[in-house]
């Protein structure tokens, strides 16, 4: 009996150990097989991803580049890339890869930044210095020197692309968002696009036969415009004309063809106003008196929303009885930039509070200064109070103008 126990023992623990030892090899084999299965789709996933960012980058580089890639060697594997254009402006991306019979997809959608993303946009500073009293808030950007004089309060990301110049050992910026220089953004934009959709579904004043006019707007907080008409530039106004922004433009463009704009009011609605520049007359937009949203978006919930663009500059007259202005907007002067009229003949300093951003050509100055007690302080003129519209970092003026950079908005993997 105890030959055989043993016997028994033996061919129990042989087959116990073979099973064990099949199990063991079966899961060593089957963790090696996820191993291998883990990085081909790893690497699929890597060389879809890398032509992507390839794709993306030429763009960022090429705004006009469509042609996509075919069989590009990555990692041993291959890369492929469409472009596909939609809403007029935007793009998506379609990365491919195939490595070993492993694929993966990658989509990208991008658009161009808009002008209206930033709170503050030159494209030269010349002999304009920003100084004590002066408070930026949003992005700002100009493709020149920033010039301080006192102790100017830039709160939002800054880029410039040349550096920072102080005006004196006293001097220095408040630079509070985080900052980077070498960066250039070109000043372009595409008048037609403005004058195409006030055409198609907005409102087009302009002289009959053609010609030099000027047209004078005021929002009404009813969600109506009050507009008048002249022919050039002196002598009576026309008769009033009082109706409501969604029926005079639907799409939100109303569009002054060569001629000037003097504007005020309580808006109600989204609006883009431009004045367009031709054979040297219009293209200036004069802000009158406030001119403001309905809804604050500082304070409630506001759908309220207003572009400037004038092909020549925007202007706040001379009153020296007006006192502080405040202009909701996020205006763009192409050829210079926001004009404050004879700023030294100011019986003092006001404050210009600006809701929303100023993007031109150049900086203006707003004011004039003098020291006291060894510090920069504003003395005529309009010390220049800014609060970025952060809403414009997700929807912007209809038909605003576009940059001619784009950015990711959407990354699917």
């Amino acid at each position: 009996m105890g030959g055989k126990a043993s016997l028994v023992l033996v061919l129990a623990f042989g087959l116990l150990f073979g099973v064990v030892g099949s199990n063991m090899l079966k899961t060593s084999n089957e963790a090696t097989d996820t191993f291998v299965d883990y990085f081909k789709k790893t690497k699929a996933h890597n060389i879809a991803t890398s032509a992507a960012n390839m794709a993306a980058n030429k763009i960022f580089t090429d705004k006009n580049w469509i042609a996509g890639f075919d069989d590009l060697p990555i990692a041993g594997g291959l890369a492929y890339a469409s472009v596909e254009t939609y809403d007029i402006y935007n793009k998506k991306i379609t990365a491919r890869s195939n490595f070993n019979g492993y694929k993966d997809t990658v989509q990208v959608w991008l658009e161009p930044k808009n002008f209206a993303q930033f709170g503050n946009f030159y494209d030269e500073m010349g002999s304009v210095w920003w100084a004590t009293g002066d408070t930026c808030s949003g992005p700002f950007h100009t493709n020149d020197f920033l010039n301080a004089l006192g102790n100017p309060v830039f709160l939002g990301y800054t880029t410039t692309l040349k550096g920072v110049k102080l005006y004196d050992a006293s001097s220095y910026a408040e630079i509070h968002g985080g900052y980077d220089q070498g960066i250039h953004i070109p000043l372009t934009f595409d008048a037609t696009i403005i004058e195409d959709a006030a055409i198609a579904g907005g409102k087009v004043f302009e002289k009959l036969g053609g010609g030099y006019i000027n047209v004078k707007i005021q929002f009404n907080s009813d969600a109506t415009v009050t507009f008048w008409q002249r022919d050039g530039s002196i002598g009576p106004w026309g008769d009033s004309t009082v109706v409501d922004l969604n029926i005079i433009a639907p799409n939100g463009v109303l569009y002054v063809k060569q001629g000037d704009v003097f504007i005020s009011g309580v808006l109600d609605g989204r609006i883009t106003v431009m004045a367009n520049k031709s054979g040297g007359a219009g293209g200036i937009i004069n802000i009158t008196d406030d001119l403001i949203y309905k809804k604050n978006p500082l304070v409630e919930p506001s759908a309220n929303m207003l572009g400037l663009v004038a092909q020549d500059y925007v202007m706040v007259p001379f009153d020296d009885t007006r006192g502080d202005i405040d202009i909701h907007a996020s205006i763009y002067a192409q050829n210079a930039g926001l004009v404050i009229e004879e700023r030294a003949d100011y019986s003092t300093a006001y404050k210009m509070n600006l809701l929303g951003g100023v993007i031109g050509k150049k900086v203006e100055p707003t004011a004039t200064y003098k020291k006291v007690g060894g510090i920069w302080v504003p003395d005529k003129g309009y010390s220049y109070v800014h609060k970025f519209d952060e809403r414009f970092n997700k929807v912007v003026p209809p038909f605003f103008p576009l940059t001619d950079k784009y950015r990711v908005v959407s990354w699917l993997e």
